[in-house]
């Protein structure tokens, strides 16, 4: 892990040290950030800086672009088209000075972190509750939910928690447009007792993608993972039994309909995804693929077991309606005993007016002992951000091999909720 963040780090420090000496005016940036208007633009010149050499941006000069002698055609740039197609120069009047457009996308941009820590249905709002403060952006996002579980496996067993996650970030845009942050993630339960677990990252982004690093493990699957349901359960054995440790580190860009993520762990496992999403006409279809290796712990709670695999994931969306599968496979080895696991899953979620419900079902082998679990849920938009929950929940997963219990889960329960997102 050392060596990774010695990796990143030096790079993060060049980016900042070129935003840092960046001759743009910074206070400007600002200024139309907060949409105030100017009483009188100024010109590069103003500021004793030379106009900007970008294509297509040019200072404004009695109303229209500076025109050029010889305007060249399509034809001289070997481009296709006749010689009817000439390149004129474009109109900017009234438009001001190039440099405010590239600015105002800056105002524009969505209040959405780059990267996330915590992956859960966190609110049911269109975005999550921000403040600026000087030249920070602060994000805030949470749900607290109040499940009461009932096991049809032990009678006796009925269970009522609060339960709580959140999710908090900080970022700032350098004036060379790199954007700096850091997250931090918390979720806790209380049952007779706080069990509580954080996490935390950093990250440096542009337009050529993100890089970050923290406990980042889950950033992968979650790009390129079934989607959850409507109820705050998620199907158990969908996922690879191996994951990552908890620090680690990574990059994550789109390309166009495309995202390419990558983690690298602190005992040299990595998890590498890549996911493609695309609409046609009423319909929405999604590809992902993803490999990565790790390691998990077996249910005797003693035995390490490294593990390989390689996963894939469709999905198809129709109206409010959407059907998506998964299949993959994975080598798991323990001290020289290798065995195979082959897993599959879908599911449907559909949703109308306040009304939510999906069905979700998985099925694996682990050197042909089988593993099967089931999801059922109902969502119920009361208000906004607040919903109520109800789900079926089957898992039937007791595998032991070579005297080492894999994994070991068998119950069937119901579980309803009463969920708030902020």
């Amino acid at each position: 892990m050392k060596t990774v963040f010695k990796l990143i780090f030096p790079a993060l420090a060049a980016f900042v040290a070129t935003g840092c000496s960046n001759p743009y005016d910074f206070a400007t940036q600002k200024m139309q950030a907060h949409n105030q208007p100017y009483a009188a633009p100024q010109g590069y010149g103003a500021y004793g800086y030379q106009p900007p050499h970008q294509p297509g941006y040019y200072p404004v000069q009695n109303g229209n672009a500076p025109q050029y002698a010889n305007p060249q055609t399509a034809a001289q740039l070997g481009l296709r088209g006749g010689p009817q197609q000439e390149y004129a120069p474009r109109n900017y009047a009234n438009r001001g000075y190039g440099y405010n457009r590239a600015y105002q996308a800056r105002a524009g941009a969505p209040r959405r972190s780059l990267i996330n820590l915590n992956y859960e249905t966190l609110n049911f709002f269109e975005a999550p509750l921000a403040k600026e403060i000087g030249d920070t952006t602060f994000l805030l996002r949470g749900r607290v939910d109040t499940p009461l579980s009932y096991s049809f496996k032990n009678d006796n067993d009925l269970d009522a928690s609060v339960e709580g996650n959140f999710q908090i970030s900080a970022e700032t845009q350098l004036p060379n447009r790199l954007t700096l942050g850091a997250l931090y993630a918390g979720s806790g339960i209380e049952n007779n007792g706080v069990d509580y677990d954080d996490q935390v990252a950093v990250f440096a982004g542009g337009s050529w993608g993100t890089v970050f690093g923290g406990n980042v493990s889950n950033l992968v699957f979650e790009n390129t993972r079934r989607r959850r349901g409507a109820s705050t359960l998620e199907l158990e054995g969908s996922n690879t039994l191996g994951t990552l440790a908890n620090w680690s580190g990574g990059y994550q860009g789109r390309y166009g309909p495309m995202v390419v993520s990558g983690l690298y762990d602190e005992d040299d496992n990595y998890d590498i995804g890549v996911s493609v999403q695309r609409p046609m006409g009423n319909k929405d279809y999604r590809l992902s693929a993803r490999h990565n290796t790790g390691q998990f712990t077996a249910a005797d709670g003693l035995t390490e077991i490294d593990t390989r695999a390689v996963s894939a994931v469709g999905e198809y969306v129709y109206g409010s309606t959407r059907y998506d599968i998964g299949a993959g496979y994975e080598e798991l080895e323990n001290n020289g005993d290798q065995a195979d696991r082959w897993f599959t899953s879908a599911g449907i979620n559909t949703k109308k007016g306040v009304w939510s419900f999906s069905a979700e079902g998985h099925y694996g082998e682990i050197d042909g002992k089988e593993e099967k679990s089931a999801l059922i849920g109902v969502r119920y938009d009361i208000a906004r951000g607040l919903a109520a929950t109800a789900a079926l929940d089957y898992q039937d997963r007791q595998i032991s091999i070579d005297g080492v219990n894999y994994i070991n889960t068998k119950d069937t329960r119901g579980v309803i909720a009463l969920s708030y997102g902020f």
